[in-house]
């Protein structure tokens, strides 16, 4: 686990604070995350950067994790940004509608969007 704060913390700028997965964000993970996201839904941080370059799976847990951050940091006026999406955890994201709402604008998830369109897939959360 590695956690970084990126700019320091002023009453202009509450700074950013970036987390560092690595693993499978599963059941597992989540709970072993679980402190840290915690923490981060807590923080005054303005941004908070989830990077995603070192995780290679991602389940229901997972998700719940981002899902959890993610209202509470909307909630308070904050952004999550979500950095390193790729493979397995990507089709997930991109699965649920999760990839749109998480601004993951990528190729996998314009095309894998498209698809679910035309082939009259329902998407998860924030689908047409």
């Amino acid at each position: 686990m590695t956690l970084f704060t990126s700019a320091a913390a002023s009453p202009e700028n509450q700074g950013d604070v970036r987390l560092n997965l690595s693993g499978a964000f599963d059941a597992a993970g989540a709970t072993a995350w679980r402190p840290a996201i915690e923490g981060l839904a807590a923080c005054k941080a303005r941004r908070v950067v989830l990077d995603f370059t070192d995780v290679d799976t991602i389940d229901g847990s997972g998700v719940g994790a981002i899902s959890f951050l993610f209202k509470r940091l909307i909630a308070s006026g904050r952004k999550l940004v979500v950095t390193g999406v790729a493979g397995q955890p990507l089709a997930i994201l991109t699965e649920l509608g999760l990839a749109r709402i998480l601004g993951l604008d990528t190729p996998t998830a314009r095309s894998a969007h498209s698809l679910k369109s035309w082939f009259g897939g329902l998407a998860i959360a924030g689908g047409h």
